[in-house]
């Protein structure tokens, strides 16, 4: 397959959004191309409730009619910030908690409220690349703590000797990952943290897919390290599958909270009033686990759909078949320029997932796993049949 990419398109891809910033590879590809997709799969949560559905999850639409609509509370209501210390079982109190527009702001105001100019750092790879992107933007000495096939497990071993060895500020684990889909065990959580008690090395985990895991359920960070050596930021816009309400947190001590609103003070001040009272009723205990079945079971019948479609063609397309989250990280062994091929995707099959390039994985597409099933079968069918096309030439 040869596919040329518009001269402009790598500058709008890679290179620098302001001095030391480097562009924001997956967003930047989505947003380009998301709105005039015919076929999308590259969004990495289940398929979005609407408004109407909300009220089976106990949201009364009339009394969102009479809710005045100015500022809320800069940190989320006291009511949103109660549910959310009881994901963690009581192990993070309200005031340790942060809201924030969506989990990408939860990360920002984290990482700003952690991290100084020349301080070591040590990140989860591969990864969502906001956070390698804001570290070494905010000055920090990054080390890539790579995971590789075919398990893509953490890399346990190689992350305490590093931690010995370097005794870094912080350490940012996406967990489950983002885009392997593999998360860590209990007892590796449990010797993560003691190594970082041990070192002073504050554990930020990205645990927006938490509640995602087809297998055992993880436990928080927090559960397992304790609000005082850990941060655990979600929210709800991938499990939960309402992204449109731009609801995430950062959960941790209070201490670490206060530094975190000082920070958010600075970005968009309060979530929105109504996005917060939604939440704050999405957020009942009795709500939670329902919604996490809801993604597991899309995912799980659409990951079941990928396996039968596929069949034994190996040889156009071979899966990491995902322990938690809404996606498939999936090797293309007949092309190693997966930019290329997604753009071929896109332009000549209408199809939309993301180059591995993304996540400086080339070679590799993240496909998203998220939607309606019976949308999906079609959606795969359709690529599953481009790539015979173009691996054909």
């Amino acid at each position: 397959m040869e596919q040329k990419l518009p001269g402009d398109l790598l500058g709008k891809l890679f290179g620098e959004a302001v001095p030391g910033l480097q562009l924001f590879c997956l967003e930047r590809w989505q947003s380009l191309h998301e709105t005039e997709a015919r076929v999308q799969l590259s969004e990495s949560g289940v398929h979005p409730l609407t408004l109407a559905e909300l009220e089976v999850y106990g949201v009364d639409l009339e009394e969102l009619r009479r809710l005045e609509l100015g500022y809320g509370w800069t940190k989320g209501s006291p009511r949103l910030r109660e549910r959310i210390a009881q994901l963690y079982r009581e192990t993070v109190e309200p005031e340790g908690v942060i809201v924030a527009n969506g989990s990408a702001e939860a990360n920002l105001v984290a990482a700003a409220s952690i991290v100084s100019p020349g301080d070591t750092v040590v990140v989860d790879m591969p990864n969502y690349m906001q956070l390698p992107g804001l570290l070494k933007w905010l000055g920090a000495k990054v080390v890539h703590l790579w995971r590789r096939p075919p398990t893509w497990s953490f890399p346990l071993s190689e992350a305490v000797e590093i931690l010995r060895k370097s005794r870094p500020k912080a350490l940012f684990v996406t967990d489950p990952n983002n885009p392997t889909g593999a998360y860590m065990s209990r007892m590796e959580m449990e010797e993560l943290a003691v190594e970082a008690e041990k070192t002073g090395t504050t554990l930020v985990f990205d645990e927006v897919y938490w509640g995602s895991e087809l297998g055992d359920p993880r436990p928080s960070i927090l559960e397992i390290a304790g609000p005082e050596r850990a941060v655990s930021v979600s929210g709800l816009s991938k499990v939960y599958g309402l992204p449109g309400l731009r609801i995430g947190w950062a959960a941790g001590s209070k201490e670490m909270a206060e530094r975190m609103w000082s920070v958010k003070d600075y970005t968009t001040i309060a979530p929105s009033r109504l996005s917060d009272h939604i939440a704050s009723i999405i957020l009942e205990p009795g709500n939670v686990e329902r919604l996490r079945e809801r993604a597991r079971s899309i995912v799980r019948r659409n990951l079941e759909a990928l396996r039968t479609l596929l069949g034994d063609r190996s040889d156009i397309l071979e899966p990491h078949w995902p322990r938690a989250g809404a996606y498939v990280l999936a090797r293309v062994p007949w092309s190693r320029d997966t930019l290329a091929l997604s753009y071929a995707l896109y332009t000549g099959h209408g199809i939309l997932v993301n180059p591995g390039e993304c996540f400086e994985l080339p070679g590799y597409l993240r496909i998203g796993v998220g939607q309606k099933p019976g949308d999906f079968n079609n959606s795969i069918e359709e690529l599953l049949a481009a790539l015979e096309k173009l691996r054909s030439g």
